[in-house]
């Protein structure tokens, strides 16, 4: 199972608007190559005459050249740190980095595609530890055909459904990332080789055949 390290990671905060609408369609914002340790956020503080509200989005981009094969599955891991509320977040397609690896502009932060979600709605965090958020196809199919994989972590509840989730009032969603730590795509690769039943087990049940892996069987007794 091949394992892609982060190549690139960091956040975009968003520039502070009077509402909810016009923060989430701001064209930029202020890049961190680096990360900071809130990680995902939407902010409300309404007010006479117009309110503060701000997001932060996380963009990550892994070096996927090296991936051979038909991807079975991709699980998407990320360290949390710090304090966590209300978090609600979702893994969408990007073209962040410049579409490869160049550092992120802060043009990045509009950078997403809402219509292209990689994962579903992943409404836990742990602060101290792995976080680990399951792809979808969409996701597996750009790991699969194109040499860089890049997506970005938004709130889901307010960012991804467009919706002020504070109903007007103050408050926020935040998900701290320790970029730090690990940050990481685990990469599960489909089966190949000996593709036929042995003694009426399916070949998807076969892991070894007297001790050697099926992706290195051309044949048994044989039979290819």
């Amino acid at each position: 199972m091949p394992t892609l390290n982060l190549n690139k990671g960091g956040n975009v905060v968003g520039t502070v608007d009077t509402s909810q609408a016009a923060a989430r369609d701001e064209a930029v914002g202020t890049a961190t190559n680096t990360g900071t340790a809130t990680g995902v956020q939407y902010f409300a503080s309404p007010g006479r005459g117009g309110g503060t509200y701000r997001y932060i989005r996380t963009f990550l981009q892994f070096d996927s050249s090296g991936i051979t094969g038909t991807v079975s599955k991709a699980v998407l891991n990320i360290a949390g740190a710090g304090t966590t509320n209300n978090a609600d977040i979702i893994v969408c397609a990007s073209d962040a980095f410049g579409g490869t690896n160049v550092d992120l502009a802060v043009a990045d932060f509009n950078n997403v595609d809402f219509s292209t979600a990689y994962s579903s709605e992943l409404a836990t965090w742990n602060n101290s530890s792995n976080n680990a958020i399951t792809l979808n196809a969409a996701a597996r199919s750009i790991i699969q055909s194109g040499n860089s994989f890049i997506c970005a972590v938004i709130d889901h509840d307010s960012d991804f459904q467009d919706t002020d989730t504070q109903s007007g009032g103050a408050g926020s969603h935040t998900v701290s990332i320790n970029f730090s730590g690990t940050i990481t795509l685990d990469v599960t690769l489909a089966a190949t080789g000996y593709t036929h039943t042995v003694m009426g087990v399916a070949p998807a049940n076969i892991e070894k055949v007297i001790g050697v892996a099926t992706a290195d069987i051309e044949k048994i007794i044989g039979v290819d």
